[in-house]
């Protein structure tokens, strides 16, 4: 009987909280009881252990724990949080029932210095001399805004009795974000080099985070100083091709990745938390090509004549060719220039001799 008396009181007491600023960026508040969701800036993991329940009191709440016997509820964060904001609510500390919380981050005890604020609710809450929230002597406490500031992967609350009959302590949890927790991540890439009809790509990106609202799209830019003003092509693979109308040949060009906003299936540019990844140097080389010609097409049975050959591209240069009359033909060329000869059989007919580019490799590219 002497529970449910208290428990009423607690519970008439809420008309009192006040209104206040809440710290920092620690404003988005943790509500599934089990399960993985994102919230906000990060992917929050649930569990409990003991016994773990749910109810909101006095603006605390959805948690409640420890209310027949010990318990907890861990949460894990990825990515980590920069901190996190809790709101306990009816800490007991009474002759028939005595209770603290307690907190663990990161796996090790974390001991309390500041317990945060009165809320109006309840007595203020005291610190004990390991660093547990406790109530005032004989009453129960609840305090607003223990703010825990540190790189955090996750966090028990756990209510650890002292002695005699639990009563059970309820608590909300809100993150420590950062003001621009969009990040687009990391491609891992070495530099392109690429040929003129070859598609220039990279893995996708990782280590990626976006925000309930936000995209990723992959860019191709021009000017690493001036991403934005740069754009020439978007995508949303890590894949682009070389377009003649907006793009040159031996330029160097940059891959990268951007999150933001959704803007009608599109990154917002003028998002604030705008972001891009590393970017990636993207290069389209030119095919090379060969020219012939000849000095003399006059050509006698039975006797040879020089063919020039002049290519574009960059030497050196492996060229294979085909006669009429001799067959394919491989030669290297260490310049953009050079010359081969091709003979007629003694004995043959008067007619064309054909000459023809079968394939040619430069330092870059292969064109056949």
């Amino acid at each position: 009987m002497q529970k449910d008396i208290f428990l009423r009181c607690f519970t008439c007491l809420c008309f009192l909280i006040i209104s206040k600023t809440l710290p920092g960026q620690c404003t988005t508040q943790v509500t599934h009881l089990s399960g993985t969701q994102q919230v906000g800036c990060t992917s929050v993991t649930v569990t409990s252990q003991g016994w773990a329940g749910t109810t909101t009191i006095c603006g605390k709440g959805p948690y409640l724990i420890g209310s027949t016997s010990p318990g907890s509820y861990t949460f894990t964060f990825s990515p980590a949080v920069t901190g996190v904001r809790v709101g306990l609510y009816a800490i007991n500390n009474f002759v028939f029932g005595a209770e603290e919380v307690a907190f663990y981050v990161n796996g090790s005890f974390y001991p309390i210095t500041n317990p945060g604020v009165p809320d109006g609710c309840l007595s203020p809450a005291v610190i004990s001399a390991t660093g547990t929230i406790q109530a005032c002597t004989d009453c129960a406490s609840s305090w607003d805004d223990i703010v825990i500031t540190t790189s955090i992967s996750s966090i028990q609350i756990e209510d650890v009795y002292l002695t005699g009959t639990p009563f059970g302590v309820v608590f909300s949890l809100y993150l420590c974000c950062p003001p621009c927790p969009t990040d687009a991540g990391e491609i891992s890439s070495p530099p392109l080099q690429v040929c003129l009809g070859t598609a220039a790509g990279t893995p996708p990106a990782t280590q990626v985070l976006l925000e309930n609202d936000d995209i990723l799209q992959y860019v191709l830019f021009s000017d690493p100083n001036d991403t934005l003003n740069s754009i020439v092509a978007t995508n949303t693979s890590p894949s682009f091709s070389f377009n003649p109308a907006t793009m040159q040949t031996g330029v160097t060009y940059y891959l990268a990745a951007m999150a933001g906003n959704n803007l009608n299936g599109n990154v917002d540019l003028n998002d604030p938390c705008l972001d891009f990844s590393n970017a990636i140097p993207v290069v389209w080389e030119p095919l090379p090509t060969v020219l012939f010609s000849i000095g003399n097409p006059n050509v006698c049975a039975g006797n040879c004549t020089d063919i020039i050959a002049t290519f574009t591209g960059t030497p050196p240069f492996t060229l294979t060719y085909t006669t009429s009359t001799a067959g394919t033909a491989t030669q290297v060329f260490s310049g953009n220039s050079g010359s081969f000869q091709v003979c007629t059989p003694a004995g043959a007919q008067q007619g064309n001799l054909e000459v023809q580019a079968t394939n040619l490799v430069d330092s870059n590219c292969v064109c056949n």
